[in-house]
């Protein structure tokens, strides 16, 4: 049986949900007001000279700017820019989308996000609408970048931070390692990464079938270290390899999700500590009770006794990290 135009789109996205994709806001100007949308669906075109394709839905108000053939500008949005993606993804009004970030607004340009990875400029020189969508190819005219900031990203309809992307791109979508960089099968850090995505995968999808909204990688990650006794918000940012507003992002956003609670440290008045709330418990109860269920279907496959001995290993106490000496100067 042929696939209705239907199926077939709901089939490619759920295809397209397995890639991670960097994020970028995409804003423009036009008889005196500002445009932004958030965008995904945007890569290099060619290097000579400079240019770059987005993609743009016609009914997005953004699109009637490139109908002028108005300059865009393309802001690649860092790890700490969550909310703004949100925002210019239609979680407020447009004329609300330029109250959160570092905005710059030079006259009869696109505004520029001043601590964005980078900011593109581009000026349209070809336009191909298709079906709900214009293909715009933009010839770059200016470029401005910060090397001292991490990108943000997106996987399966959530945010990704650097390091969970990172590792989910070299572990997780990836049987074998041993052909990029010298990196072969064996080392057991990459073992364990690619176990604890096995895992969170399969934690994921069983809550979605119970019908919980969407937990981000990451924040599976701080549910993960809060459970463990981890709640300064300062010292979550190191486990998870981010900034501290970044995991401020994080947290808010669990917050007004009512999952946990920030409360003053008892033992320092002047910080404060990330607990779970009572309107977590039944999210925390599935959670335990989908974990419990994996580890049974984990013993089937290889071996109750296998089971066994691998957690007995992970549990004791392997001591401090050593201080391995090197072998000479990087190059």
């Amino acid at each position: 049986m042929e696939p209705t135009p239907q199926t077939s789109a709901n089939d490619l996205r759920s295809a397209l949900r397995a890639l991670v994709r960097p994020v970028a806001v995409v804003t423009a100007a036009h008889a005196g007001r500002h445009y932004a949308m958030a965008a995904t669906a945007f890569c290099e075109v060619s290097m000579d000279p400079p240019s770059m394709l987005l993609c743009i839905n016609r009914a997005n108000a953004t699109h009637a700017v490139v109908a002028e053939g108005g300059e865009l500008c393309l802001n690649l949005l860092a790890e700490d820019h969550c909310e703004i993606s949100r925002r210019c993804g239609g979680g407020v009004e447009p004329e609300e989308r330029f109250d959160l970030g570092d905005w710059v607004f030079d006259p009869g340009r696109p505004p520029r996000l001043a601590d964005a990875c980078a900011s593109i400029l581009l000026r349209p020189v070809r336009v191909v609408d298709h079906a709900t969508h214009a293909v715009v190819i933009g010839e770059v005219t200016g470029v401005t970048r910060r090397g001292d900031r991490s990108p943000l990203g997106f996987h399966d309809g959530a945010y990704l931070f650097p390091l969970a992307g990172a590792a989910f791109n070299l572990v997780a979508q990836s049987a074998r390692l041993g052909e990029a960089g010298g990196m072969t099968d064996g080392f057991l850090m990459l073992d364990v990464m690619r176990a604890f995505y096995w895992f969170d995968e399969g934690l994921q999808s069983a809550l979605r079938a119970r019908g919980w909204d969407e937990v981000s990688r990451s924040q599976s990650m701080a549910f993960a270290n809060i459970a463990l006794g981890v709640r300064r918000p300062i010292d979550l940012a190191r486990n998870l390899g981010i900034t501290r507003q970044g995991v401020s992002k994080m947290l808010q956003e669990m917050v007004d999700r009512e999952w946990v609670v920030i409360e003053p440290d008892p033992t320092d008045k002047r910080a404060s500590i990330v607990v779970f709330s009572e309107k977590s418990q039944q999210l925390r109860a599935d959670a335990l009770e989908i974990l419990d269920r994996i580890d049974e279907e984990l013993g089937k496959r290889i071996g109750r006794k296998a089971l066994e001995s691998l957690r007995a290993t992970l549990a004791r106490d392997w001591g401090p990290p050593p201080e391995i000496a090197g072998n000479g100067s990087p190059q």
